[in-house]
């Protein structure tokens, strides 16, 4: 969120006023510290918005990692039921080859006229 700001410090750095026969004109001054007091409410008001909205995601920051805190205790007890399935690959793989080697016997005993499904087992 943008603030627009009628001031910066070079404005007001380098701000000439005209002088009179006393000193400076009093109307000049006047208004050009109502534009500074106007710039300083704006920003104060930028800030209080800007700390709510800190708040507001310092508290969905929280709310997340607790539920973070969850999901990895979860994930931390399901690897411990489920044990080190990746050392199973070779079970997985011999697997495989048994179901391709069945297939091909189904279609040598297919070609040669016996059905399959009527073998005892």
């Amino acid at each position: 969120m943008a603030v627009k700001l009628l001031l910066d410090s070079n404005k007001i750095y380098h701000k000439v006023f005209e002088g009179t026969k006393p000193g400076y004109d009093a109307l000049q001054v006047d208004t050009f510290l109502d534009i500074v007091i106007k710039d300083y409410d704006t920003f104060a008001s930028y800030v209080v918005t800007t700390d709510q909205q800190l708040s507001e995601m310092q508290n969905k920051v929280d709310m997340l990692n607790e539920q973070l805190s969850k999901v990895e205790a979860e994930n931390a007890s399901l690897k411990a039921r489920l044990g080190d399935v990746s050392s199973n690959e070779d079970a997985s793989l011999s697997n495989l080859e048994l179901l391709r080697r069945i297939s091909k016997l189904e279609k040598a005993l297919s070609k040669a006229g016996i059905n399959p499904n009527t073998i005892d087992k």
